[in-house]
């Protein structure tokens, strides 16, 4: 075919067409769900929330008590 003097179009390589549709179709049965990435999974979904939660709690949570004990001054606010 590649030799030819007035080639088809298209020359369809059917390892080409195997690789394509692997590379862009196939994709999840190369993933298997297991309680290990469940858990990781729900570390990388979940954790980062649930840490900035915490944080601004507690560091709300200091700073009204700061305040209560009027050891805080409180910066401009224009409200």
């Amino acid at each position: 075919q590649l030799n030819n003097p007035k080639p088809p179009v298209v020359i369809e390589d059917p390892a080409l067409l195997r690789w394509s549709y692997a590379k862009t179709q196939n994709v999840y049965p190369t993933f298997r769900p297991t309680p290990k990435t469940s858990f990781l999974g729900a570390v990388y979904a979940i954790g980062p929330i649930l840490f900035w939660a915490f944080a601004f709690k507690y560091d709300r949570d200091r700073r009204e008590k700061l305040i209560q004990e009027g050891k805080y001054e409180r910066p401009f606010s224009m409200f």
